[in-house]
């Protein structure tokens, strides 16, 4: 997987360079699109002739579909793109978490109540934090409870042996906590929003990738 993982780092220094720029509009969601249809790739070069190619496939084929949304929000500030892209996310997160529940013998209840409290904790920093969520705090909450129960049964595979998939989880949830500031958190300079989004991007695209190579 050399070959795939440097082409891979290469197009997303690419999406770095249109991120937050004066070639957003124009270049990044298409390059999003590349980076993101490149996982898939990835999975299917490596899983071709595996039967655990379908464990990951369709729970990365929604954040394919989310990463595509988001980054039409991303470009043009409509919100019925960031619903539809949390949407697209929770069934990709439901996706890892039904991967990993098949390659698990059991799963603790700690995985489903834990979240919870993860979900008060984004309450408080809404309040203290200042972020203006509006009418997708809601929504915001529900997917909160979605991904944090998906990193905690990584953390779970991780006490196992599954190192991959710990970090992986852990990865995707600080991705998703940097976008609590690159869209609900004015930023007086735009360069510490650029520095986010640069975090976001890396966080993530690394947390699909060790997905990936744990299969």
């Amino acid at each position: 997987m050399i070959i795939e993982t440097i082409i891979y780092v290469a197009l997303l220094i690419a999406l770095f360079s249109v991120c937050d720029n004066s070639l957003s509009r124009r270049y990044y969601v298409p390059l999003k699109v590349v980076c993101s249809a490149s996982f898939l790739v990835i999975l299917w070069i490596n899983q071709c002739f595996s039967d655990k190619l379908w464990l990951l496939f369709w729970a990365l084929l929604a954040c394919f579909v989310g990463d595509l949304l988001m980054g039409l929000y991303n470009t043009y500030m409509r919100k019925q793109f960031i619903v539809l892209g949390m949407i697209a996310f929770m069934l990709g997160h439901v996706g890892l978490l039904n991967y990993m529940c098949r390659i698990t013998d059991d799963t603790s209840w700690f995985v489903y109540i834990l979240p919870v409290a993860v979900c008060v904790t984004l309450v408080w920093m809404k309040k203290n934090w200042h972020l203006h969520m509006g009418s997708l705090f809601i929504p915001s909450l529900i997917y909160c409870y979605f991904v944090t129960t998906m990193t905690f049964k990584a953390i779970e595979c991780g006490i196992l042996g599954m190192v991959e998939i710990a970090c992986a989880g852990v990865l995707f949830l600080l991705s998703d906590f940097t976008i609590l500031f690159l869209y609900f958190f004015h930023f007086p300079d735009k360069k510490n929003k650029r520095l986010v989004h640069f975090v976001n991007l890396a966080t993530y695209y690394m947390a699909i990738l060790l997905f990936i190579f744990s299969l």
